[in-house]
């Protein structure tokens, strides 16, 4: 028997019949989910630490991939941190440092023996109007699968799933959506390979959510990439650690397996399958 930790964290957002000011702001909502073995948590938290003392980075503070924009654009214009906002203590660090730490702590997954990544993303452009608990509901089924599908191997494994906390009202959706699918299945008759609640922790307490957020942030650079606008740090990182990690099928299918559009949609994936084949060649 293994027991496996199955760290989430979202990036972006969905509202449906999402207006065009909207769409410019969040043109993706994406959920990731690092699964690595228990064994391993230790490994990856010590070494995470290590690498903010490196980076002189307080161990209890967070950086958020979202916040390296923010720090970017404050920098660039010559504006002060005021010592109220979460970000004081970065006050001093560039952003090419913080995104080199960002980098770093993205390679310390080459280092365990056991990691799968499952993506889901919703693209806002189609403008769905399905409503909001209904996609999250939609999102975290696809998570709860795709777990279960990768630890029935041995009838013995066991995950736990971690979810960064986002608000009262979607924790408690998060939470009412997965005790439902536990207890009553859907596709998957039984969820016998993982734990029956859902656990909500701070980000900022946890190297696996912290490092979810990232990979959710580097496939955020991908799927924004194209045309004239490259988020080229970004789609290296998600390239170089992220894409060989991707859960995968047994024929080595990624599509609907480590990746997977939410919802379902044979035109969405096939703009996914051409568009990574782009930006691998960029």
């Amino acid at each position: 028997m293994d027991t496996y930790f199955c760290f989430s964290d979202e990036c972006g957002d969905y509202v449906a019949n999402i207006s065009k000011r909207q769409l410019k702001k969040h043109p993706f909502y994406i959920r990731s989910t690092l699964i690595i073995n228990a064994r391993d948590w230790r490994k990856l938290n010590s070494e995470f630490r290590k690498l903010k003392s490196q980076y002189q980075i307080p161990q209890q503070c967070e950086l958020k991939w979202a916040d390296l924009w923010s720090l970017r654009h404050i920098q660039k214009n010559n504006k002060v941190l005021e010592e109220s906002n979460r970000l004081y203590a970065l006050r001093n660090h560039s952003y090419q440092d913080l995104i080199e730490f960002v980098e770093s702590s993205l390679s310390l997954l080459g280092g365990l023996e056991e990691k799968r990544v499952i993506i889901t993303y919703t693209k806002n452009s189609n403008g769905y109007s399905i409503n909001e608990k209904s996609m999250l509901s939609m999102h975290l089924q696809e998570h709860m699968q795709r777990i279960e599908m990768e630890l029935q191997v041995d009838e013995d494994n066991l995950g736990v799933l971690f979810f960064d906390p986002v608000s009262a009202t979607k924790n408690e959706y998060f939470r009412e959506i997965y005790h439902e699918l536990f207890e009553n299945g859907d596709y998957i008759e039984n969820y016998g390979h993982i734990k029956d609640s859902l656990n909500i922790e701070n980000s900022h307490h946890s190297v696996g959510i912290q490092i979810a957020d990232y990979i959710s942030g580097s496939f955020s650079a991908l799927v924004k990439s194209g045309g004239k606008v490259n988020y080229q740090r970004g789609l290296s990182m998600f390239f170089q650690f992220i894409y060989p990690i991707l859960r995968k099928g047994w024929n080595g299918q990624i599509q609907g397996y480590g990746i997977r559009e939410v919802p379902r949609s044979s035109p969405v994936r096939s703009w996914m399958i051409e568009h990574i084949n782009n930006m691998q060649n960029t």
